[in-house]
């Protein structure tokens, strides 16, 4: 027994303590070095986390740095009325313990310079435990929360414990980071983890500075809360308000074109989206798109910020999702990025696609392309500012403005057109070479050449005609009600102003005989616009916003041992993205927009159910038991030809997800002991209540069956359409293949992938497959699959067969006659192509 320690405590509690908070800082980070000298707002990193540690109850306060960050750092900590201590820079323990002796404390709040959103109402609870701790005659030589948000919390330790940790280990980690000097020998020091109070128990969160990322989140805090509460410190409530901002939860990215040739349309669009919501733009910084540095300007002008521009990929993995918009990204870049990130890729014109999580057409296309997720055109913002319908039909001014870059040169032909047919002409201009071009030309005075127009789409109305290729403007334009004229910069803008009702030329037509035929014809070049949003309640701003919040998903099966990114697109539809494994063969859901999970409730049961079939899942009870009956016929002969009749006991079934229990009842008709499982609390009232069968309510395969049950192994486990509704597929096989008895029998449905629907009408099956299907079965891949897990596929039943959903069938001007449907049905069950089936499987190894 250690008699000093048992003085020192005893003279703990008989004398005042001596609290000193102490914060550490060094400047030579190597992941963000000077982090502690960032702004956030209106102050470094530092005096946030200095004024935060401030309202901490104590009677000193130190920062602890190394010599080398003396002379920049003092000045803070004596503005901020802290004491200041300079030492070792790797032997922070030692650092510690001179304060210690130069402050004469007896308890230590320690806290870290990088951490600016410190609970400090939690630090002054945790001061108030400590000595609860004392008064309780059961002191400790160091405590903390465990829970708090990553960068939220402090430690505490007896001073005098750790001068004495100081001189019993010379262990490098512990002279590094102070506190394992104490916790990691426990067997000499008394320290408690306390698990934090819920109104602090958030560990999913991260609030510390340690990457450009965490800079980034920590000033997108900063900037939210300040212009509403000022500049800090914040306390524990606004904080955590404050990460759930969605820029805050849900971190984007954006990725533009910004290769000469491309033009400007591709970043400004990202500009203007990491403006509006508040996301990070990727500006490389040796791009050669001249024009990247000005736009980036124009914008930092309309309240961008500086952490808002990234110049590396470097940490792209700590963002949610990357928006590319490249106008066509190269395969090995794609890649690169998406087995790093989830990816929406817009407007994307490459042929490989699938490394895209999501594709959104927003500029219309020659076709409607079925391989993108959403095409919606209605997306392209368009003026508030139009021309009324019966304002003057002669033109007399104009605006040529054909992007940043103009590769073709195009905007000096049209500029001469048009003076040679006595329109005035404003050409918005951003290269100097084409700016000398027209300043050469005689042009009678007509031409105004402009920079870039600062918010053009609001003043396109001005303008009789708009000359311009076809982009956003093209649309904006005639949005505006203008006269629209697009010159061909390319093959593919030609034909697509062409698809798309505009009047387009040639370079070798830009003649004022052409225009001046084209205005004699104003229907051609006076188009109404048919791309607009009736709802008014999209705009791209908002709707790439509500996919940031998407959920990125594995191979239910594989999880992580592929990467997802490199598993083939099978389906695009509005709210999901569907792959096919290289590894496992199974198709699930990759991508998903869904607001709302399902909820296994009440009106799960009855009234969406209802709503679906025209009765309630009670009222549908005896026809389910039907097939029910069906299914259990099958299983008990299945079991009986693997296991003999000998036996006199009724084998056991555990029926997962057995909603109101129609299964269990048919299964206990034909002599089995039933068991039960389902997450709907009603449902497992109804069976255990009503039915009087033992079920638990949970989710599986975390409910601990055993205990509820008294039953370690089951000789079968059934699911009826729920297997498809597991994200983690894997986890949920292993633990039936853990819980079924050699030789017993594994059975489920599923909707099929390989039936008529799934066959041949493949998009539609996709769209109405629910958003809680994360797996799609296959009837030639479930032998695959069950592999893995130990079982046999005994018998495969094609169910759910409907020969009216032949397309021949259903496009036919007259309805097909019974015997036909008939011989249709034969087919179907013959090659298994129901749109749901049937597994039963038997167990054959341990």
């Amino acid at each position: 027994m250690d008699i000093r320690k048992i003085v020192r405590d005893i003279k703990d509690i008989a004398l005042g303590k001596k609290v000193v908070v102490i914060v550490q800082c060094r400047l030579s980070s190597t992941r963000l070095p000077g982090k502690a000298l960032k702004k956030l707002g209106d102050k470094t990193v530092l005096e946030w986390t200095l004024n935060a540690m401030k309202k901490v109850k104590a009677t000193s306060y130190y920062l602890a740095t190394d010599e080398d960050s003396k002379s920049e750092l003092e000045p803070i900590a004596r503005k901020c009325g802290w004491d200041f201590f300079a030492g070792s820079l790797n032997d922070v323990l030692d650092r510690f313990c001179r304060v210690i002796e130069i402050s004469k404390a007896d308890v230590v709040v320690r806290a870290t310079a990088d951490n600016p959103f410190l609970f400090y109402d939690a630090a002054n609870d945790l001061v108030e435990e400590y000595f609860n701790f004392i008064k309780m005659k059961s002191p400790k030589d160091y405590i903390t929360y465990s829970g708090l948000p990553h960068g939220s919390g402090v430690e505490m330790f007896n001073a005098h414990s750790l001068l004495e940790a100081r001189k019993q280990t010379d262990l490098p980690y512990d002279h590094e980071h102070v506190g394992p000097a104490l916790y990691n020998h426990r067997d000499r020091f008394n320290c408690e983890f306390i698990p934090a109070p819920r109104k602090y128990n958030f560990p999913d969160y991260r609030t510390t500075i340690d990457t450009a990322q965490d800079y980034r989140r920590a000033s997108f805090i900063v900037d939210s809360l300040s212009s509403s509460i000022g500049f800090g410190p914040y306390s524990t409530n606004e904080i955590l308000n404050a990460m759930e901002l969605s820029c805050v939860k849900y971190p984007v990215m954006l990725i533009p074109s910004c290769k000469k040739g491309r033009g400007t349309g591709h970043l400004r669009r990202c500009l203007d989206l990491a403006l509006k919501n508040s996301w990070v733009v990727y500006v490389p910084e040796n791009n050669d798109l001249e024009q990247s540095s000005s736009l980036v300007e124009e914008y930092f002008a309309k309240g961008l910020k500086n952490y808002q521009v990234a110049q590396s990929l470097d940490d792209i993995e700590s963002f949610s999702l990357c928006i590319t918009d490249m106008f066509k990204t190269e395969k090995d870049f794609a890649l690169s990025i998406s087995d790093r990130c989830p990816v929406i890729a817009l407007d994307d014109g490459s042929d490989f696609t699938d490394y895209a999580d999501y594709l959104l057409d927003v500029i219309p296309t020659l076709d409607s392309r079925e391989n993108v997720n959403l095409y919606r055109p209605s997306l392209i913002p368009l003026p508030e500012n139009r021309r009324k319908a019966d304002e003057k039909k002669k033109i007399e001014n104009s605006l040529v403005v054909l992007g940043g870059e103009d590769p073709l040169s195009l905007t000096v032909p049209a500029v001469k057109a048009l003076c040679e047919l006595g329109i005035r002409v404003r050409a918005v201009v951003s290269s100097e070479e084409i700016r000398n071009a027209l300043e050469s030309e005689e042009m009678s005075g007509l031409v105004e050449i402009s920079a870039p127009v600062e918010n053009l789409r609001e003043k396109l109305f001005e303008y009789d005609l708009v000359v311009t290729h076809f982009g956003f403007t093209a649309f904006e334009a005639r949005g505006a009600g203008c006269n629209v004229i697009l010159l061909a910069t390319s093959d593919l803008h030609g034909k697509l102003s062409q698809v798309h009702g505009f009047e387009c030329l040639n370079p070798r037509d830009i003649t004022a005989a052409r225009i001046s035929k084209l205005i004699a014809e104003s229907k051609k070049i006076l188009v109404p616009n048919n791309n607009s949003d009736a709802s008014g309640q999209n705009t791209i701003e908002s709707f790439t916003k509500k996919l940031s919040f998407g959920k990125h998903l594995s191979c239910p099966v594989c999880r992580d041992k592929c990467k997802s990114s490199r598993n083939p697109v099978v389906a695009r539809i509005p709210e999901r993205t569907f792959r096919k494994c290289s590894e496992c063969g199974m198709t699930y859901i990759s991508f998903s927009v869904q607001e709302k999970e399902t909820e296994y409730n009440r009106a799960y049961f009855f009234e969406d159910y209802e709503k679906q079939y025209g009765k309630t899942y009670l009222d549908d009870f005896d026809s389910i038991k039907k097939q029910c009956v069906r299914r259990i016929s099958i299983i008990s002969m299945l079991y009986k030809a693997m296991n003999g009749i000998a036996s006199k006991k009724s084998p056991s079934v555990l029926d997962i997800g057995c909603a109101m229990g129609p299964f269990l009842d048919a299964a206990n008709d034909a002599s089995w002991q039933v068991f039960g499982a389902d997450v709907s609390r009603e449902a497992v009232e109804y069976v255990s209540k009503k039915l009087n069968y033992p079920a638990v309510c949970g989710p599986f395969p975390h409910v601990d069956l055993l205990h509820e049950f008294g039953v370690e192994k089951f000789d079968a486990i059934t699911m009826w359409y729920v297997i498809e509704h597991f994200q983690d597929l894997n986890q949920v096989l292993e633990a039936v293949s853990r819980l079924v008895k050699k030789d017993g029998i594994f059975a489920f449905s599923t909707p099929s992938l390989s039936g008529v629907t799934g066959k041949f009408s493949t998009r539609k099956f996709f769209a109405q497959s629910p958003g809680d299907h994360y797996s799609v079965w296959e009837v030639n891949n479930a032998s695959r699959v069950l592999k893995k897990y130990g079982f046999e596929v005994l018998r495969i039943v094609p169910t759910g067969i409907h020969p009216e959903r032949f397309p021949f069938v259903q496009n036919r001007k007259k309805a097909p006659g019974p015997l036909l449907m008939k011989f249709l049905a034969f087919v179907c069950r013959i090659f298994k192509w129901g749109d749901t089936f049937e597994v039963y499987a038997r167990k054959i190894t341990y």
